[in-house]
């Protein structure tokens, strides 16, 4: 984590713990007198941290592009996207021909998996930049779907660790979209892992991916399908790499796939995941880090896929949590044990690390796809969860709270 980044959240937790009961802000120590001056100024000093959590991902990527600058360039509303490549799902052959004949040409193309539907990633015709040979894709095949190829992102935050780690009950069958699994874990070793890389052909075991999944799985009955969109090079968690995964998740007939990744609104990720929502399989994915005031992040706020938010053990909500109509429930995303490599325990925070546990509960009755699964997911859902905030569904809590139970408990492993 960024020095930058480090000190947002030690900031947030040092105002969230001070004595502010006054200002509405939640109490972790006795009351202290506070003087009028300094508690009228606390909660515009902690609107400002929250504020600057966008700023932090953003300088994250800024350092990609800075690195990068070959492959990498931005796109429209500070997007990361590859340089030179758009990606397509053209209407016919014939529009993939009037591409060619424009001086696109095919850098690769790839068939989703379980869905009947071939991408193509095309490079630019020489003299045009990304954008304007975007434009120019859309106007010779109005019918195709076409967007950059855009980079997606991790979005949890990582904190320390505690000793303990996470053993959901077993006989899930479950897809993580993510970074590479370490199946060699302690917590992990009794499951059976079905990996697959999608960038580079190269599988990487990493923290993020590894956290994620011994937040869902354990035993030995349990089946994970692994797909790492990141591998080791600077442009993984490509459009592309996602798209392909989603596509091995209906070729395996997963019921439920999460995706603790987020990032901007994309034209053939939005197709994708319809057809999969058509299609009975059940999408979570983390509605992200980057604060009460960000815009939507992707996929957690397409139609469909199950946006999840993260709150303290307590139920009160994440600060750095985005807000939003797309937030459908939430659960703890505070102080959670999870595996961390090569075969410790860490403690984490962030949404990222609560979508794997509705992803769990989901599951748990919902193997394969089939047919109105999503609304069966969140009937089941709504009748676990707690009104929160204000009376009936909103913005910060959706439905309301997911509150732990035995299938979401911690357990020492000494």
């Amino acid at each position: 984590m960024s020095m930058r980044a480090t000190g947002l959240i030690m900031l947030l937790v040092s105002l969230t713990v001070s004595g502010m009961a006054r200002a509405q802000l939640p109490v972790g120590l006795p009351d202290l007198p506070v003087t009028d001056r300094l508690r009228d100024r606390l909660p515009d000093t902690l609107d400002r941290a929250v504020e600057d959590l966008e700023d932090v991902r953003q300088d994250t990527l800024d350092r990609l592009l800075r690195r990068n600058r070959d492959v990498l360039e931005r796109g429209p509303d500070r997007s990361v996207i590859l340089r030179d490549q758009i990606t397509t799902l053209v209407s016919d052959e014939a529009a993939l021909a009037s591409l060619l004949d424009a001086g696109f040409g095919i850098i690769r193309q790839r068939q989703l998996g379980g869905l009947p539907m071939r991408v193509y990633v095309l490079r630019v015709p020489v003299g045009l930049s990304t954008v304007r040979a975007l434009a120019l894709a859309r106007q010779i095949d109005p019918a195709g779907v076409h967007d950059f190829n855009h980079l997606y992102s991790r979005s949890g935050i990582a904190a320390q660790p505690p000793g303990m780690t996470r053993r959901p009950p077993g006989g899930l069958r479950v897809g993580l979209v993510d970074t590479g699994v370490a199946a060699g874990h302690p917590a992990l070793a009794a499951v059976r892992v079905e990996a697959r890389a999608f960038h580079d052909g190269v599988y990487e075991a990493a923290p993020h991916g590894t956290a994620v999944a011994s937040l869902m799985v354990g035993r030995a009955d349990d089946t994970l399908y692994a797909a790492d969109i990141y591998g080791s090079g600077p442009t993984g968690g490509s459009l592309e790499a996602l798209l392909e995964a989603l596509g091995w998740m209906a070729e395996v007939e997963v019921g439920v796939i999460n995706v603790s990744l987020v990032g901007p609104d994309n034209a053939l990720l939005r197709s994708v995941i319809a057809m999969l929502v058509e299609r009975g399989h059940v999408v979570v994915a983390a509605v992200g880090n980057d604060g009460p005031r960000a815009d939507p992040l992707f996929p957690a706020a397409y139609p469909g896929v199950i946006g999840v938010t993260g709150v303290d053990q307590r139920g009160r909500v994440l600060p750095e949590a985005c807000r939003g109509e797309h937030v459908d429930f939430a659960v703890q995303g505070r102080d959670l044990p999870v595996a961390a490599l090569p075969d410790g325990v860490d403690e984490v925070r962030g949404t990222s690390f609560a979508a794997p546990q509705i992803a769990a509960l989901i599951a748990a009755g919902h193997d394969r796809p089939q047919a109105g699964a999503m609304n069966a997911a969140m009937t089941m859902l709504t009748a676990r969860a707690e009104d929160a905030g204000r009376p009936g569904r909103d913005t910060v809590y959706g439905v309301g709270v997911i509150r732990r139970t035995p299938a979401l408990t911690a357990v020492r492993t000494e």
